[in-house]
């Protein structure tokens, strides 16, 4: 339910490719997946994966195995077990 003072941003969805080197995780390219998606600020990490589920962005498969890495202005959904990011969530307007 969106509330009527609701804050709603624009999102780029991304598929991302990365690589491990020194304990982290980078980017080596990214994909669009889906252009003008509006989230509201408020939006919970579990309302987010279910709204992916619904558009087929997330299978059934990843429920419990992936996590919200919340960096503004990334959304990144990564693998629970080892913090791969594999999908992200790029805010395309100014905080």
């Amino acid at each position: 339910m969106i509330l009527q003072d609701e804050v709603m941003r624009r999102y780029k969805l991304v598929s991302i490719d990365a690589w491990r080197e020194d304990g982290g995780w980078h980017w080596n390219n990214q994909c669009e997946v889906e252009d003008g998606i509006y989230l509201a600020d408020s939006t919970t990490p579990r309302e987010l994966f279910g709204f992916m589920r619904r558009n087929d962005w997330l299978s059934d498969y990843s429920k419990g195995r992936v996590r919200l890495d919340d960096a503004w202005p990334y959304l990144t959904i990564e693998k629970r077990s080892t913090g791969e990011p594999v999908l992200c969530f790029i805010c395309e307007e100014d905080s």
